[in-house]
Order: C-alpha cells, then sequence, then structure tokens
C-alpha cells in the first residue's frame, strides 16, 4: 500500500489512544511514523534487483521485525515522557505497525509475515495497491479529528472501522467475482484448472481474472456494472521455473524471480541475432484501460534476457518501474551455451 494509506492509519491510531498517553504534541507523529516504519527497507533498492525482491516487504515486514522496531520507538519515546512506561508505547507502536503489514497483506504484492522462519508471503488480495476512495477516507477523517479535537477520538475509531470493512467488502466481492467468472468460462466450454480473482485500479467495481489453463494463463476481467460479461482475454504462456532456473545459472535474478513470482509469463522474439525472452508476472498486469493510459504498457518486475544465435545470455534488462536496468551474466556463464527452451517447445 502507498505510504500515504500508512500515515494516515498510524494518525488514526494515535489520536484514538492519546487521552491514554500523557499530553504531547509528538505521540500522533511517532504513531504515524511507527506505521510506516516497515518500509525503511526501501533502502535495498540500492542494492540491486536481486535485493529488492528478495527483502523489501521482508525481514520489517514480519510479526518480529515489526516488534523490533517498535521496541526501540518505545525506547526512544519513553526518553521523552517518562510518565509513560516503556511497555506501553510498545504496545501502541507495534499496533501501528501491524497496521502496515495488514495494508500490505491485503494487496496482491505479499507480505514476508513469518520471517526468519519462514519465508513465505502472505496476501489476501482485496484491495488494489492505489486505492484513492479507501486512501481518501482514511486521510479524510485522521484530518477531520484535528480540526475537531472535541470528536478526534470518535472519527479516529471510525476510520480504523473503514480501514477494516473497506478489505472485508473487498475480500467479499473477490470471491463472488470468482465464482462467477468460473461459471461464465465454464459456459464458454474453456477447461480451467484455477482461477483467481484480484482488485483491480477502482476495485471493487473492477477485478482481474486470472484463469490457468495448464500450460496457458488467461488474462481476463470483470467490470461489477456489467456482471454478466468478462473483458477481452489476452492469453500467455507459464514461464516454466525449470527455465527460469536455467537462465539463473548465468544471472542469479532469473532464479530469485521464481521465488518473487506468482504468475510468470514467457513472451519470445527471435531474429538472426538471437532470441529475446520477455518475463513478467500477470499480478502486476492491470485489466482497467485507464491504467494503460497511465502507465501505458510498462509492466512492472519485468526480466528481458538477450540471447545469442548459439543460446547464450550475453546480457539482461531488469524494468522495476519502467525505468530499466542493465544486468551482466556471469562471466564465466556467459561462454557456456544455455539451450532454449529447455522443456522443448
Amino acid at each position: 500500500m502507498d505510504p500515504v494509506t500508512h500515515v494516515a492509519a498510524g494518525v488514526l491510531i494515535g489520536q484514538a489512544a492519546k487521552d491514554r498517553f500523557p499530553a504531547g504534541r509528538a505521540l500522533v507523529p511517532l504513531a504515524a511514523f511507527a506505521a510506516w516504519m516497515p518500509d525503511l527497507d526501501n533502502i535495498v533498492t540500492f542494492f540491486g534487483p536481486e535485493a529488492y525482491m528478495r527483502y523489501h516487504r521482508g525481514l520489517t515486514h514480519s510479526l518480529l521485525g515489526c516488534a523490533l522496531l517498535a521496541w526501540l520507538l518505545a525506547l526512544v519515546a519513553h526518553r521523552l515522557w517518562r510518565e509513560a512506561g516503556a511497555g506501553r508505547f510498545f504496545i501502541l507502536f507495534y499496533i501501528c505497525a501491524l497496521s502496515h503489514l495488514f495494508l500490505d497483506c491485503i494487496t496482491s504484492y505479499g507480505t514476508g509475515l513469518f520471517l526468519p522462519f519462514s519465508d513465505m508471503r502472505v496476501s489476501f488480495p482485496s484491495v488494489y495497491i492505489i486505492d484513492p476512495v479507501y486512501t481518501l477516507a482514511l486521510v479524510g477523517l485522521a484530518v477531520a479529528g484535528v480540526v475537531r479535537p472535541g470528536a478526534r477520538k470518535g472519527l479516529a475509531v471510525a476510520g480504523l472501522a473503514v480501514m477494516l470493512a473497506w478489505p472485508a467488502l473487498g475480500f467479499g466481492v473477490g470471491h463472488y467475482v470468482a465464482g462467477r467468472a468460473g461459471t461464465l468460462l465454464a459456459a464458454q466450454g474453456q477447461d480451467v484448472k484455477a482461477i483467481h480473482a484480484q482488485p483491480d485500479a477502482f476495485a471493487p467495481l473492477w477485478w482481474k481474472i486470472v484463469a490457468d489453463e495448464g500450460d496457458e494463463y488467461v488474462l481476463t476481467g470483470m467490470d461489477l456494472s456489467s456482471p454478466g460479461t468478462l473483458l477481452p482475454e489476452r492469453r500467455y504462456r507459464k514461464a516454466a521455473p525449470a527455465e527460469l532456473e536455467a537462465l539463473g545459472q548465468a544471472a542469479p535474478v532469473f532464479a530469485q524471480y521464481v521465488w518473487f513470482t506468482d504468475f510468470p509469463v514467457i513472451s519470445t522474439a527471435t531474429s538472426p541475432e538471437g532470441t529475446t525472452l520477455t518475463f513478467q508476472d500477470l499480478r502486476f498486469m492491470a485489466v482497467n484501460p485507464l491504467v494503460a493510459k497511465v502507465r501505458g504498457t510498462a509492466v512492472p518486475f519485468t526480466l528481458t534476457a538477450y540471447l545469442d544465435s548459439a543460446g547464450r545470455l550475453m546480457r539482461v534488462l531488469y524494468s522495476q518501474l519502467g525505468n530499466g536496468e542493465v544486468i551482466l551474466p556471469r562471466p564465466e556463464a556467459a561462454q557456456a551455451a544455455i539451450l532454449w527452451p529447455v522443456g522443448g517447445n
């Protein structure tokens, strides 16, 4: 979720709890910081794409990592207000940090809640990564609490109720959309093994649907103003883990991609000079046409491999948010031929 929503959640929690702490103007800002602070791990952006995929939303986004961060912040707050024990501050700041985990888990990106004990990424997709209705509702109630201090606690509690209720609504609608999409696809005679519904821009009205058909994914969507029809289909060949792992022998970023992605797909282009392989994850694609107008055709977290005519990996282009970063393969691996495709075509 975006930083504004995280900060708004922290402000609401701080406003709701303010009467339980000594008077001080810094309490609510500290609560806002506590709600944002798991994103301190954004520093890994400077260490390359592998580090970002592996460590962002990693340890600082875990239950244990948030506890450690909250305790450190509680010690600082206790130095400012001796009247309140560090334990009470810890509880407040940990709740704020947990709000960050909650807001990240309700998006499709996934969060490493159980690190360092498990690297499983937890996700309950019910809110789009940027939801202006949701964010503005939380910000509006937080600002109202500042403008009307007498009603601050009631407004803050209302804001926290919205913070929980909106994703709950989206979660329920998502289950309905998945079931409805399954019915529509079955009526078309399509053999679907699994259906995944994820919020798209302006959810819960717009939904992205990923249908698993074995060797292919079908990407479509549903606009709930017309629940009897699906959006035009786009078909993609699945990227086999073996294909990515083979490339990972020359450039480890591909092996990392296996763990990071949920619905990896591949497209190929050949020329006399060699082959271009483009890997993307359908969870970062959108079906709402407005997104295409704003973002264009760029898809976050795209990996492009350039192979010469002998099948050797020559370079990799990694695009996280539209900005390309060239990655060179390991020198010794670049001399070794990589058979493509691994599993045959």
